[in-house]
């Protein structure tokens, strides 16, 4: 639970700065008010966590469908917020569709970062078990 608490935070505050970093470069001066903008892409990544919790329960031999199944998934709920609470007037919808894509592609590095990590944990236990 710490960990998936963590995770949505952390992708919150990715999805914060890529917005941010896009109204910059598009040069709008102005402040997005925080219950316009903070609150709903927290609620919106509590949704994507939890509907990749579900897809992660669906197993198939093609990872490229999974990995389709989720990209999908994200792109709604984005789609869906952005028209509720009218992201599209900030940034064209194809951009909010890459920034999805490109956080997953992070997320994916990040889980095989930490996959690899506690792979090489556990070879070194292994080894440590076999010499005594």
């Amino acid at each position: 639970m710490k960990r998936l608490i963590m995770h949505i935070l952390a992708t919150t505050g990715l999805s914060l700065v890529i917005v941010a970093t896009i109204i910059v470069t598009r040069s709008y001066l102005f402040i997005i008010p925080f219950a316009g903008t903070v609150l709903p892409v927290f609620f919106a990544n509590i949704l994507i966590h939890a509907g990749l919790f579900v897809t992660g329960k669906f197993e198939s031999r093609y990872w490229i469908l999974e990995s389709l199944l989720d990209v999908t998934y994200i792109a709604t709920v984005i789609i869906i917020f952005g028209w509720q609470y009218n992201w599209f007037s900030l940034t064209p919808i194809w951009s909010l569709i890459l920034m999805a894509v490109f956080m997953y592609i992070v997320g994916l590095f990040l889980r095989m970062a930490r996959i690899r990590g506690e792979v090489n944990e556990i070879n070194k236990l292994l080894e440590k078990r076999n010499k005594k």
